[in-house]
């Protein structure tokens, strides 16, 4: 396609020639007729694009004029970037339920429209899972689960089965407190491969619009994620924890059960939380301490 046909999908300016791009490239492997950004101006990345003239770029404002490429401005070139991959790069496939012969739907669950669910997937009787929601092979869902709209859940994933808890009895065992809970799961969630998501004890585990959880995750009952948080690979959430809006869990970190961690605050890699953490603040270390406010 032509650079023009980018450029006017972004709703932005073309600066240069009007060039076909047949690709896509980083920064390392730049070829001919390819597209690529540059997040961050340097007089190192100018060279390297200048040594290039059949190209696109996708830069921010202090290139203007520097780069002998064709290139778009971008406040934001990498989410632009993604935009151009995914609408010309990415195959467009029409969106239709596809559920595969492999797979156990129980009767009593509800699908929306478009779901795709994958080879293997087990689905219990009392989970709805809303509209255009993708499940790859080999993931469990069972309980009392409402999933979402536009939904992305990856291989091995488990959400609805009884969390961790017991109490001893007369005789010294551990007996199993029953978790009778409920698990919300709101839409445009993305959950990594191989995460727990545990159902509530008695009221519900809950997970916001947008959040995004990475692989290898631990979010236990009663656990409450807030809009547009992100929760990275390795995270152990412990019961009743809230996570507020915004928030960056970092890989490998640990939250004692209870705990609250506010809106738009960073927990830094591998943290160890055993106390709240306020709002719009950064905690690292183990135990965790405030870094910045």
């Amino acid at each position: 396609m032509d650079s023009s046909i980018i450029a006017t999908f972004l709703n932005k300016k073309l600066f240069g020639s009007n060039i076909e791009v047949t690709k896509f490239s980083s920064l390392s492997e730049l070829n001919d007729n390819c597209v690529v950004f540059c997040k961050k101006y340097s007089v190192d990345l100018a060279k390297v694009l200048n040594e290039h003239k059949v190209i696109l770029a996708i830069v921010t404002p202090e290139y203007e004029g520097k780069i002998d490429c064709s290139y778009i401005i971008s406040e934001n070139p990498r989410l632009d970037y993604l935009r151009v991959i995914k609408e010309f790069f990415v195959e467009h496939k029409d969106q239709i339920n596809a559920i595969h012969p492999t797979a156990v739907i129980e009767d009593g669950a509800k699908l929306g429209e478009c779901v795709y669910i994958g080879a293997n997937c087990y689905i219990g009787k009392n989970v709805i899972i809303g509209d255009r929601t993708h499940i790859n092979p080999n993931v469990v869902i069972v309980g009392d689960t409402v999933i979402g709209t536009d939904c992305f859940i990856k291989s091995g994933v488990v959400i609805g089965q009884s969390g961790f808890g017991f109490e001893i009895n007369e005789n010294g065992i551990p007996e199993h407190f029953p978790h009778v809970g409920k698990i919300g799961i709101g839409s445009n969630v993305y959950i990594g491969a191989n995460t727990a998501i545990d159902r509530g004890t008695l009221g519900s585990t809950i997970i916001h619009d947008n959040v995004k959880i990475d692989n290898l995750v631990h979010i236990a009952h009663n656990d409450v994620i807030g809009e547009n948080s992100f929760v990275i690979a390795g995270a152990i959430l412990g019961g009743g924890v809230e996570i507020g809006k915004n928030c960056w869990v970092a890989p490998n970190v640990s939250i004692k059960q209870q705990t609250r961690v506010g809106d738009n605050a960073l927990v830094g890699l591998g943290a160890v939380v055993l106390k709240d953490v306020d709002n719009n603040t950064v905690v690292v270390g183990n135990p965790a301490k405030i870094l910045k406010k």
